[in-house]
């Protein structure tokens, strides 16, 4: 089977293009819109560019399932400007699939974000759970997956959908403004202080990188005719004063913790239902948040004296 990896070059997708090299039977194409590629020299790769059409039939020609992990902001980029999101994201992904389904794609694989699309939440959300998202980057997110049905129903391209909680690991770009563990412990090493939005409460799910690449991987070993959504998320779901206090276990340095206020693009509360993903991959175990913080930890550290 041949799999093409849109957005290979990011956080998600280094870790998943080296998950998916090490199956058998797969054949295994990376995209991102850099001009090198950042995976493993042995993985063929190319620029994308999928305003022309030409140029995605030309490199999805031969391409049996895609990941499409491109996504050009985060959440409190477009919160001032929605149109960003319908430039950006939107419309970038119909001309993909309006091109794609021309072709020989069985399946489109989408990273959505669970963090986004159900809204602010008081109890546990599964995948059939009202969506609420207030911020335009989740209400796009939300398009797209309908999308996706759209060209299901219209071309009978099969889907997976996979509603990420907030991932951390090694290898992550902060510059942008995601990852709150990383940035932690990236200031901590750097600073010697961390930035807390609001009062600390805010309840979020965290995730390992290699754990997300591992499950993601379910849908080049399953049945490429089905289509499916699930919530991907660990069973650590902890509020921001709950990481901290595990991250003073795990550094050596001692850091000050400066308050701000609440930003209104973040979201209060989520708390994920991952029991499809679990029954779906029953093996499957979670790197403890305890180790994972540890690792990004020894590897962020590692990557900073290296820089010094």
């Amino acid at each position: 089977m041949n799999i093409a990896v849109i957005g290979a070059n990011g956080f998600i997708g280094k870790h998943l293009v080296a998950r998916l090299s090490s199956l058998q039977s797969v054949n295994v194409f990376a995209f991102d819109i850099s001009d090198k590629s950042s995976v493993d020299p042995k993985i063929p790769y190319k620029k994308n560019d999928l305003a022309d059409p030409e140029k995605v039939h030309a490199d999805f020609a031969n391409i049996d399932l895609v990941y499409y992990l491109a996504s050009a902001t985060i959440p409190a980029t477009s919160w001032n400007n929605a149109h960003i999101e319908l430039e950006d994201n939107l419309v970038p992904f119909l001309n993909f699939g309006y091109t794609v389904s021309k072709l020989k794609v069985k399946k489109i694989v989408f990273l959505s974000s669970a963090g986004t699309i159900y809204g602010s939440t008081t109890q546990k959300v599964d995948e059939t759970s009202d969506k609420n998202p207030f911020s335009p980057y989740g209400i796009v997110k939300l398009t797209i997956e309908n999308f996706l049905r759209y060209f299901k129903t219209r071309n009978g391209i099969n889907y997976d959908i996979y509603r990420i909680s907030n991932v951390y690991g090694e290898g992550q770009n902060t510059s942008k403004g995601l990852g709150l563990i990383n940035t932690l412990l990236e200031k901590i090493i750097i600073e010697g202080k961390i930035k807390v939005f609001g009062n600390g409460e805010t309840l979020r799910n965290y995730i390992y990188v290699k754990d997300v690449a591992e499950l993601l991987s379910l849908s080049a070993t399953s049945d490429i005719t089905s289509s499916s959504t699930y919530n991907i998320s660990s069973d650590d779901s902890l509020t921001i004063n709950q990481i901290v206090d595990i991250i003073k276990n795990t550094v050596s340095e001692k850091f000050e913790i400066i308050n701000e206020e609440t930003r209104l693009s973040d979201n209060s509360a989520i708390d994920l239902d991952n029991s499809k993903i679990k029954k779906a991959v029953p093996a499957f175990k979670f790197t403890a948040i305890t180790k994972g913080i540890a690792q990004t930890y020894s590897y962020i550290k590692a990557n900073s004296q290296k820089q010094n």
